[in-house]
């Protein structure tokens, strides 16, 4: 009977099926024509539409064929036959899966394997994404059509839970925004605990209450169900940041790495000096600005950090600052800015930093005449070199297992040489870049980009199934007022190397 089913729903929606099925291919086809630099704004325009175009066209798919044969109501025909309700749900199952999700496996499968990846290599990168998008997109959208039992009902009740799912993020901002509790794990490379966690508690929900509508057709216990899922789920975006790097130090690579590691406040180093002529740029006065308007105040704290090993980059997932005013009471809790020290080659392990935390001035006005401790808890990770590759810098093209497939060209502008690169699944998510001549050894400063990953399987939702990276290295400043040690001449005798760490250990401590 399930054959019967999944035949009847075919021969009803083929055609939806082949509009929605282009909608999924068409994407892919843009990004292989795209290439690594993709430079064509009209193409990447088109892009972005088919990639909202996709998902909306699939999400309609999975309502039509459930509201063939919808669950509420008394005058269905699969009640009047009648026909198992479990051949139902196996039915209505296998065709979501294979016709709604199986294109996207399919066009993920032949990009990669177009873009020059192996087939095994590009087959777990289809499977890894297929699977993410089960749990976070397919399975949930399948569970909500069971709930309505027509489309109508479908756009009302998915209008309603998006106005719901804002209005609960305006008011999680508004209260815990400004305090730096929202999310907490949001940003750092232990996020896919969060998002794992709110996958199960999707694949859970989605799961019980399709078991439940086709099973003991019950709607309205199933939509209150449903009504718990929707604020569980929203609920574990509020991981405690401790209880999720806790459970990251027990997934440590190498444990013992980072035990040598110390971090102390140094006040021998003095008053942090800006250096001469720098001034602050855009992007930085936004950083600085406050969300209720006005600036922060600036405080420099003079560390000293030992016990690091050759070749390595420490970084702080996250600095948990308190000021304690001297009745034991804290007076301000916040973050502090984004720290990251590399040792690069043989290394005496000793390494000096100011590491900037920024207080709002309501805060430092109240408090900068009066006696304070000040505490920071440091959620850190040790990572060690990996590899190493170098790629010339003009007309570039490499592939390598680890890196993936990378290009490189000069900019339009001929200030910075552009290197853009590509991996089927997972890519490397901490790196140094730099330019050098290989002839006399000179180099470029090198340019760090150490935003970590730490899950252990690859999670991407979107656009595909291929990690993007890349970053400019200038070589010349169009104003004359920098020079490069690697300049224009020099760039046909250069390369760009690319050093990629991987995650050792990850450790706290407390100053």
């Amino acid at each position: 009977m399930v054959w019967h089913i999944f035949k009847k729903d075919w021969k009803l929606l083929w055609p939806f099926f082949l509009a929605v099925a282009a909608t999924q291919f068409i994407p892919s086809i843009i990004r292989l024509k795209l290439g690594l630099f993709g430079e064509n704004r009209a193409l990447q325009e088109l892009l972005d539409l088919f990639g909202v175009i996709a998902f909306v066209g699939s999400a309609s798919l999975i309502a039509a064929v459930v509201h063939q044969d919808s669950i509420p109501g008394v005058r269905q025909d699969w009640l009047v036959r009648p026909i198992r309700r479990r051949d139902l749900l196996l039915a209505k199952f296998s065709f979501v899966l294979v016709l709604a999700q199986g294109p996207f496996f399919v066009a993920d499968l032949l990009q990669a394997l177009a873009s020059g990846f192996p087939l095994r290599q590009s087959l777990v990168a289809a499977i890894s994404r297929a699977l993410v998008l089960l749990l976070s997109f397919t399975l949930p959208v399948f569970a909500f059509a069971s709930l309505t039992q027509n489309s109508s009902e479908a756009i009302v009740g998915g209008v309603a839970f998006f106005f719901l799912f804002f209005v609960f993020q305006m008011l999680a901002n508004a209260v815990y925004g400004s305090s730096g509790y929202l999310d907490p794990a949001g940003g750092t490379g232990a996020q896919w605990v969060t998002d794992s966690t709110r996958s199960l508690v999707l694949l859970l929900g989605a799961s019980t209450i399709l078991g439940v509508q086709y099973l003991r057709r019950k709607t309205v216990s199933s939509r209150w169900l449903a009504a718990i899922v929707f604020v569980l789920f929203m609920l574990a975006e509020f991981l405690p940041w401790k209880s999720v790097f806790a459970f990251e130090q027990r997934l440590s690579p190498n444990s013992s790495v980072g035990r040598s590691v110390s971090v102390a406040f140094d006040p021998s180093m003095g008053k942090f000096q800006r250096p001469s002529g720098m001034t602050m740029s855009d992007e930085e006065m936004w950083r600085h600005l406050r969300q209720e308007g006005g600036t922060k105040s600036e405080l420099f704290l003079p560390l000293h950090v030992s016990g690091l090993p050759s070749d390595a980059i420490l970084k702080a997932d996250k600095s948990e600052i308190r000021l304690i005013g001297s009745d034991g009471r804290v007076a301000y809790s916040g973050s502090g800015a984004d720290l990251e020290i590399r040792k690069e080659g043989p290394s005496d392990g000793q390494a000096t930093i100011y590491q900037e935390v920024d207080i709002p001035d309501t805060f430092y006005g109240r408090l900068k005449n009066q006696p304070l401790r000040l505490e920071v808890d440091y959620s850190l990770t040790l990572f060690r070199l990996g590899s190493a590759y170098g790629i010339p810098a003009l007309g570039g093209d490499q592939r390598a297992p680890g890196l993936g497939w990378c290009e490189t060209q000069m900019n339009e502008s001929g200030t910075a040489i552009e290197l853009h690169c590509m991996q089927a699944g997972q890519g490397p998510t901490c790196r140094t870049v730099f330019l050098v001549n290989v002839s006399t050894g000179l180099r470029n400063p090198v340019k760090s980009d150490c935003s970590p990953d730490y899950s252990p399987y690859f999670q991407q939702f979107g656009p595909d199934a291929i990690s993007s990276f890349g970053t400019n290295l200038p070589f010349r400043d169009p104003s004359g007022l920098a020079h490069f040690p690697v300049d224009g001449p020099q760039l046909p005798k250069s390369q760009v190397v690319l050093r990629l760490y991987q995650p050792e250990d990850h450790f706290t401590r407390r100053l």
